[in-house]
């Protein structure tokens, strides 16, 4: 048995402290990534449930399973521009309002709409420092040609995504104002850019900015976030397993492979079929090789090496230590001090993004 619990008054409460640190701002909740681990349909209802009324994916495939399962009447907003047929097609089906970062998916997106008889609501993406989608700041006439040519698209919206929020709050203010001033330009032009809106979780709870029209929040709604200090938030997902096997070890024998560990004493030992392939333990790699990326990766290893840090999981109601390397499919744990039979229930705090789908997702 296998699981990954979401405690619902946890997620209820993180929307609670969003709510108050944007100050009543619209919600925009981003159920990437599978809701980013935590199980995009289930989640879905829970914030309808709470009242929320706009979601925001970035594959066509999930606006279409949004609407197959019931989110017929919420606002569903492609935060990715694509000029894909396949893509394309999948939005207009699903009726989701899709982002236009580029003229050439503003010219797809629209011979498609008017191919289908329909005019599809947009909002346009513009690209204040993120470098992946959206038209720069420099491209004014490329937005307005949007309002001025493109008849089966409607632009209800206008929004940017911040790259630093974590780091410099200073970077991410420069490129709010970017935002605000095109679509200042926009409305100088004669024509409404819609809603704005810009804050990410990181954003939201790090810098300092006026409020827009809307926050998409999305990693913060399960309590996990970016940006430093205390800001409220309530994790939640814990995989919980059961106990396979207790035995005990003589002194001097190796656990696991390498072995990284060797008893010192006879020690009594669980193992728990949950291993890297279930999530745990499991981190992103190592993307960026800066000289001050390669420096700090040096040192966190250093200092984790000087400190012995130990890895625990929870049996019943005790902390108990990781033994050795953390496979594949098994996790081995130090019982010695604890009543431990097969069967009993394990805790392990993990990212529910790197939790494989496999996993039953079990609101409670």
């Amino acid at each position: 048995m296998k699981r990954l619990v979401i405690e619902e008054e946890k997620i209820i409460h993180n929307l609670e402290v969003i709510g108050e640190k944007s100050g009543g701002t619209p919600l925009i909740a981003v159920l990437k990534a599978n809701a980013y681990g935590l199980g995009m349909l289930p989640m879905a209802d829970l914030l309808r449930r709470q009242g929320v009324k706009r979601f925001a994916v970035t594959e066509p495939e999930d606006a279409v399973a949004l609407r197959d399962g019931g989110f017929l009447e919420e606002e569903i907003l492609m935060l990715r521009s694509t000029a894909v047929k396949e893509d394309i097609e999948k939005i207009l089906s699903s009726t989701a309002t899709a982002a236009i970062g580029s003229y050439d998916a503003a010219v797809a997106l629209n011979g498609m709409a008017e191919e289908a008889g329909m005019v599809a609501d947009v909002h346009v993406e513009i690209d204040t420092g993120m470098g992946r989608y959206g038209f720069e700041p420099s491209e004014l006439e490329r937005v307005l040609s949007v309002f001025r040519f493109m008849g089966n698209l409607h632009v209800t919206g206008m929004f940017t995504h911040f790259p630093s929020a974590f780091a410099s709050p200073k970077a991410t203010r420069a490129q709010y104002d970017k935002l605000v001033e095109m679509a200042a330009k926009v409305r100088q032009a004669g024509f409404d850019p819609g809603m704005l809106h810009a804050a990410n979780s990181a954003a939201l709870f790090r810098c300092d900015l006026p409020s827009l029209d809307g926050v998409r929040i999305g990693s913060a709604i399960g309590g996990r976030t970016t940006a430093k200090g205390d800001t409220g938030l309530q994790k939640t997902g814990r995989l919980e397993s059961q106990v396979a096997e207790v035995r005990w070890l003589p002194a001097g024998h190796g656990v696991g492979y390498g072995p990284a560990f060797v008893t010192k004493r006879p020690t009594k030992i669980a193992v728990i079929p949950v291993g890297y392939a279930d999530g745990f333990m499991v981190e992103k790699g190592r993307d960026a090789f800066r000289f001050r990326d390669s420096l700090r990766y040096a040192l966190g290893d250093m200092m984790k090496w000087l400190r012995r840090k130990k890895f625990y999981v929870t049996v019943g109601s005790r902390r108990v230590r990781v033994l050795g390397h953390v496979g594949l499919n098994h996790t081995t744990v130090d019982v010695t001090d604890i009543d431990c039979q097969p069967g009993e229930i394990a805790l392990f705090d993990v990212s529910p993004m790197f939790v494989p789908p496999s996993i039953p997702r079990v609101y409670r």
